[in-house]
């Protein structure tokens, strides 16, 4: 598959946007250059891989991009997020190599020693934001259950603690966990639920991604129109509390940690 299959899905993401939001947008897909450095830390090659939290299916296209895996997208969320990332798939004309799934990731619909690769990007701040942060764990425990003896785990998030290196990222932090009920457990501690890993290593990625004034105020006013999970969010309290925070010190995307070993 050739890099024209996944500006193909990115163009579709842009003509769906409404034109105020065009810039979320954008920032998401360039996200992608923290998708695909992640994915060239791992040397996967072929086999079964398994995206946890697939979402609208970006990693899982740039899996398929960039290895020759099978791929099974899983997420807790159907309706249009599904049906995107499933049209997706078909509009990429990969099909026959990408499946997507509707489950629990705490509670994997799969044996054990399933899957050649476990990876995950940005799904454990949704986990945390529906049932808790302590779920985290639970999530990369059921990860490591379905892996295979010598597999590949590799899940990468930007709302760890030590992902908050400079002010602007701290009060990107500040603001997820404070408004949005997105926080995540030190690494200490999602480490200590790794215990059947080896060659665990850590590595970050600046995304160097850094929003204006009117890119924020947007940008939270997306959030807040998608309710995420059904949380409801007061936009204006939120701008007002935030607003010259964000004018003074900026607001920058966080560093994305990827934690990745393989099982013993």
């Amino acid at each position: 598959m050739s890099s024209n299959e996944i500006s193909a899905i990115r163009e579709s993401w842009f003509k769906g946007s409404p034109h105020e939001k065009i810039g979320v947008t954008e920032r998401y897909v360039v996200f992608g250059e923290a998708r695909r450095w992640m994915i060239n830390q791992l040397g996967l090659g072929t086999g079964e891989t398994l995206d946890v939290g697939s979402g609208h299916g970006f990693l899982t296209f740039e899996l398929a991009s960039m290895t020759a895996s099978h791929i099974v997208g899983l997420d807790f969320l159907s309706g249009k997020q599904m049906r995107m990332a499933t049209g997706g798939s078909q509009l990429g004309g990969f099909t026959d190599r990408i499946s997507f799934l509707v489950a629990d990731a705490r509670r994997l619909p799969f044996p054990g020693g399933k899957f050649d690769a476990v990876v995950s990007f940005n799904a454990l701040q949704d986990v945390s934001m529906t049932v808790g942060e302590e779920a985290s764990g639970e999530v990369v425990e059921e990860a490591c259950r379905v892996l295979k003896i010598g597999g590949v785990f590799a899940f990468a998030d930007n709302l760890f603690p030590e992902c908050f290196r400079t002010p602007s990222q701290k009060l990107y932090g500040k603001i997820h966990q404070e408004d949005l009920r997105a926080s995540l457990p030190s690494l200490e501690t999602l480490l200590s639920h790794l215990n059947s890993l080896k060659n665990l290593t850590q590595v970050q990625f600046d995304p160097r991604i850094n929003l204006s004034e009117e890119e924020a105020r947007v940008e939270f006013m997306d959030i807040a129109d998608a309710r995420p999970f059904g949380m409801v969010v007061d936009f204006e309290a939120l701008w007002k509390k935030h607003r010259s925070s964000i004018r003074t010190t900026g607001l920058s995307y966080p560093d994305v940690l990827l934690i990745s070993g393989t099982k013993n």
